[in-house]
Order: C-alpha cells, then structure tokens, then sequence
C-alpha cells in the first residue's frame, strides 16, 4: 500500500479547511458572533429587512438554524421582527443600529481571518485558489 497520505489532494485539502474553520472561528469568537451569527448579519447588512425565509437562503441555513439564529440576535439587540403586515404568519428581520455596528466588527472579524489564512499567498494565489477549489466544491 505505501502511499504517502500527505501528497493526497483530499488529505491536503481536508487540513487546509481543519485550519481554515480553526483561524475563522476563532476570529469570529474574539468579535463575539458565531458563524451562523455572522451569515445573518452579513446578509441583512445590504438590505432594509429580510422575510426569515428569505434570510435563511441568503445566509444558506435551513429554516431551524435560521430562527435559533435569530432568536440569539433578537436578545443581544442586534436584530429586531415584525409581523409582515400583508402575511401574517411572516417574520421580516433587519438590523437594529447596535446590530449594524456588530455586523462591521463582524465583516473585520473576517477580513483578519482571511488575511490568517491566506496572508502567505498573492491576489492572484489567491483568486486560483479561489477559482479551484469551487470547481471542487461543484464537483
């Protein structure tokens, strides 16, 4: 059998996602957001207010996540619900102004961790990169 494990594709790509989900969520903890904490917000901040379901499709969270999300970001103040008026079982969401705020040290959060994960490469590293491991993703 022999074969070096670590010059395998799928091992080398499985430890650069194991240190890749370590540095992101370890960013986003020191700015006080989960990863599903910070989809939201990211997908709220370019809008006025989101449907709960229409969040959960631009966050990419199935409709559980989506409101246990909510709920956390509800408390903290970050988020606020209404009745949508012309649906009534319908939640629309959007940011309170302390939410925004958050969102921002949030979105930095992130930039920090791409620059941890990604500093040694180039741009142009890292648009191939980028580029190749989405053909992955696609299959």
């Amino acid at each position: 059998m022999g074969t070096d494990f670590t010059s395998l594709p799928t091992w080398v790509l499985s430890s650069a996602a194991s240190r890749a989900h370590q540095v992101l969520h370890a960013s986003l903890g020191r700015a006080g957001v989960t990863g599903y904490e910070f989809r939201c917000l990211s997908a709220l901040a370019s809008t006025e207010r989101l449907s709960q379901t229409e969040l959960g499709e631009a966050a990419a969270l199935d409709p559980r996540d989506v409101t246990h999300t909510v709920r956390a970001l509800e408390s903290r103040g970050l988020v606020s619900r209404v009745k949508d008026p012309g649906h009534g079982r319908r939640q629309l969401v959007s940011l309170t102004a302390e939410g925004r705020v958050e969102g921002e040290r949030a979105a930095e959060a992130i930039t920090e961790a791409q620059e941890a994960a990604f500093g040694g490469l180039t741009g142009e590293e890292r648009t191939a990169l980028l580029a190749l491991l989405d053909r992955v993703a696609r299959g």
